[in-house]
């Protein structure tokens, strides 16, 4: 209803909602890329990445399922991507847990 929109309820649902969302497209990512089904790995990678472009697990998974597929460019690609986000947005660069994905990205 639109009118409940500004209800601190509302919000706080939906929040919820949001995270629940990322904690389980992180998880399937995980799962699928454990399995060697590295396609909808990605797919639940970027879909995570998309609904929270700052979350940094999010792109964690995304880049663990490229290198889990082999695609080391695309790996690359991803981190420099979430590296550029989160200096542009917050002035941080990555941490160590998603540097230490990608050897040669530790003297960033």
């Amino acid at each position: 209803m639109p009118e409940w929109s500004d209800n601190e309820w509302v919000l706080l649902e939906q929040e919820q909602y949001h995270q629940l969302r990322l904690y389980a497209l992180e998880a399937l990512a995980k799962r699928l890329t454990t399995a060697g089904r590295h396609g909808e790995a990605v797919a639940a990678g970027l879909a995570a990445v998309r609904a929270e472009p700052l979350r940094e697990s999010a792109h964690r998974v995304l880049v663990d399922a490229h290198l889990a597929a082999g695609n080391r460019a695309s790996a690359r690609h991803q981190y420099e991507q979430c590296r550029r986000t989160l200096l542009e947005e917050l002035g941080l660069e990555p941490s160590d847990a998603l540097r230490g994905l990608l050897p040669d990205t530790s003297a960033h």
